[in-house]
């Protein structure tokens, strides 16, 4: 037979049908990375944001390590002057102080930026960084300051509630109060919103006759698998409390 019908074999249907699905599975694979990215975004989830605030916070941690290094051998440079000219043995002091509490605030800050970036520890995810108390302006009166972070993965915001309950005596009796008690809003607790950190501040006033030795900080998040537990001593003033590894999450 001749013409153009002759000319068509069995396998030329098969193949159109293949190519045909391969095109639309490549539109379907399209339209869903497309609906992806949409999601992610209205989702408040910037992959390049992020990237870029990882960076900053890793170049701060780089430049304080810097810093702590050239401190660190001014230090040394002044204790040695220290023993070698007694003539200005006030002088240097005076500046070897001043350094060293530079090189502890510097020390300070470099372990909180790394705690972000690359925690020492190696484990992701939310954890209380540390737990500071200050007196307030008024007698009894104290403020107290939680400081959470979120190590290594910021892809998601994560928020949650942060329970503070103050263990000590009245009189001759155990006693615990929560923030919420010290309030007059028994069940109250501290709300945290974070993708790398936060800093929840509150004032709280001790009843008379109330002597606290120690706070137990729980914090939850529909996220954690487990509440994270964690107790400090009641330390007020001075260098901030720093926290050991979180009990969970």
């Amino acid at each position: 037979m001749t013409g153009p019908t002759a000319a068509r074999t069995p396998g030329d249907g098969t193949g159109l049908r293949w190519l045909a699905a391969i095109v639309v599975a490549l539109l379907l694979a399209g339209v869903g990375w497309f609906a992806y990215e949409r999601g992610q975004l209205s989702a408040g989830h910037d992959a390049a944001a992020d990237a870029t605030k990882r960076q900053m916070l890793a170049e701060k941690a780089s430049r304080l390590d810097v810093e702590n290094r050239r401190l660190n051998a001014r230090v040394a440079e002044l204790e040695m002057a220290r023993r070698l000219d007694r003539d200005a043995y006030g002088q240097v002091e005076r500046t070897l102080g001043d350094l060293q509490s530079q090189l502890a605030r510097q020390t300070d800050d470099l372990a909180f930026y790394r705690s972000i970036v690359s925690p020492a520890d190696g484990i992701q995810g939310l954890r209380i960084q540390r737990f500071e108390v200050s007196r307030g302006a008024r007698p009894r009166e104290f403020v107290l300051k939680l400081t959470l972070v979120q190590a290594m993965k910021h892809d998601n915001v994560i928020a949650g509630l942060a329970q503070v309950e103050l263990n000590g005596m009245q009189g001759d009796r155990p006693t615990r109060y929560s923030i919420g008690d010290l309030r007059g809003k028994p069940g109250a607790r501290l709300p945290f919103s974070l993708r790398y950190f936060q800093t929840i501040e509150d004032t709280v006033t001790l009843p008379e006759g109330f002597e606290a030795f120690e706070t137990l900080v729980t914090v939850t998040s529909g996220r954690l698998r487990f509440p994270i537990q964690q107790s400090f001593p009641w330390k007020v003033g001075g260098e901030p409390v720093l926290g050991a590894r979180p009990a969970g999450g």
